[in-house]
């Protein structure tokens, strides 16, 4: 795809432009997202002493039924800062005894290797590692550029989600902590830029079919119904946002664990896996023209 030739429209309000073939501009210029963020997001976030409120209501729930486990709740952990920084707030600002989980799907950074290690030690916490198959998770992720789909990282998308989700039910954990947030991911992904549903198994054993060579014998996958049915009102697994809540302004996070931590900082949001880092610096941008940069916050 040659975006180079095509005018592009930029919202008057933030950097995302018509490389979004779906984006629509009100008659001041001012496109869809914002006015989501606007008229949906933004009335109902509270990050200030009002969500503190609201989430330390949640805390003690999570904290009550937690009484007499050996965890309460478990974050999801990356070596990212989003998750980095949650781990944090849960433990010393919640006083949370959460379990971290960690999927290893063969590409991690030495950053997120060592941000994980760090908060481990230091805030005395235990950490499981689920080790995907490497072969497997090799043949998956093949099968996606061999399609040339734009979302090549659905592979890891779908590990990740699947391990967490499936453990939990497993073991009858009820609370996920994860660090999704508005303060940097207001700006939904836009479909047409691949950013498809990883949770949609007829797709990813479609492109598997045509293009794998290898059976998933071990590979996680949670399918739509899982999650959204048996998951939920079966085993009655929940996902929590704290980041919302409260205070999360990028920099400030950063200095604080860099500080208590020795933690360390990286390019850009989600590069602390070398396949993210390469699908999103590289591929997305100069074989479909998508920068993921305009719907995060980098500042």
């Amino acid at each position: 795809m040659d975006n180079s030739k095509k005018p592009v429209q930029v919202c008057v309000n933030c950097i995302m432009d018509t490389t979004d073939e779906t984006i629509v501009f009100d008659e001041k210029g001012q496109c869809d997202y914002c006015s989501n963020y606007y008229n949906n997001i933004l009335p109902n976030w509270h990050p200030n002493e009002q969500g503190e409120k609201e989430i330390q209501k949640v805390i003690d729930k999570i904290k009550a039924e937690g009484k007499g486990k050996d965890y309460d709740c478990i974050i999801g952990i990356s070596g990212g800062l989003d998750s980095s920084y949650l781990v944090y707030l849960a433990v010393e600002k919640w006083g949370l005894r959460p379990m971290l989980y960690h999927v290893d799907a063969g590409w991690n950074s030495d950053v997120s290797t060592n941000n994980i290690k760090n908060l481990v030690d230091g805030l005395g916490l235990d950490l499981y590692t689920d080790v995907i198959n490497w072969e497997e998770m090799k043949d998956l992720q093949r099968a996606f550029i061999k399609s040339q789909v734009p979302d090549i990282d659905t592979p890891q998308d779908l590990v990740f989600f699947s391990s967490l989700y499936n453990y939990c039910a497993k073991n009858g954990i009820k609370y996920i902590l994860t660090g999704g947030n508005f303060s940097t991911e207001c700006v939904r992904e836009p479909l047409h830029w691949g950013a498809y549903y990883q949770t949609d198994m007829k797709y990813v054993n479609d492109i598997h079919k045509k293009f794998g060579e290898r059976k998933l014998k071990t590979f996680p996958t949670c399918d739509i119904f899982k999650y959204k049915i048996q998951y939920r009102l079966i085993n009655g697994v929940r996902v929590v946002k704290p980041l919302n809540h409260v205070r999360f302004i990028k920099k400030e996070a950063e200095d604080l664990l860099e500080e208590k931590f020795g933690w360390q900082r990286y390019k850009h949001k989600h590069h602390e896996s070398r396949f993210t880092r390469f699908y999103e610096a590289f591929w997305l941008p100069r074989k479909f023209g998508f920068d993921k940069r305009k719907i995060t916050c980098q500042a």
